[in-house]
């Protein structure tokens, strides 16, 4: 009986103590100021189906991209490529230049076309990912899937990087 009222008294005087500290730190403590409150002005909640011009731009230069590649239009290329492009696929990557090169050494019967499925717009850079189709006259078709990285410089769009996935 006389350890609890041992504990009993510990308690009380414990808690009488800390609510004096905490009453005395108030004395001490500067006022704080007073807090402005700031509004916040939000831009318009766009529907979920809402497309960019940039997004409309990207998809327009898709839909020249596959007619292009079938055609071996080099001028295409340098205008939609950056220069420092890089193309990666497998264990490997190549410039904008081995790229192009590469184009042209394919058959011209080959018919491309290239299909983006996603297109995220990150103000001046952009992701894309994209079903690729090849063609052959034989009526073969190799498709594989692309990431391209894009980024939007003197006010136009060019693909940054590709890389490539074959399945």
């Amino acid at each position: 009986m006389i350890k609890l009222f041992l504990h009993l008294v510990v308690a009380v005087t414990c808690f009488a103590l800390s609510v004096s500290l905490t009453s005395l730190t108030k004395l001490f403590r500067v006022a704080d100021a007073p807090v402005q409150a700031e509004r916040v002005v939000l831009g318009p909640i766009l529907p979920k189906d809402y497309v960019s011009d940039d997004e409309i731009e990207i998809r327009k230069i898709y839909r020249e991209y596959g007619p292009a590649q079938t055609r071996h239009d080099r001028g295409f290329f340098e205008r939609i490529e950056t220069e420092d492009f890089r193309l990666f696929f497998a264990e490997e990557s190549i410039s904008r230049e081995a790229d192009i090169q590469w184009m042209e050494s394919t058959p011209k019967d080959i018919v491309y076309e290239n299909k983006p499925y996603e297109i995220k717009i990150f103000g001046n850079s952009a992701m894309a990912r994209t079903s690729f189709e090849a063609r052959s006259p034989n009526g073969h078709v190799d498709r594989w899937d692309t990431i391209d990285i894009w980024t939007k410089r003197r006010g136009r769009w060019q693909i940054r990087s590709t890389t490539q996935t074959i399945y």
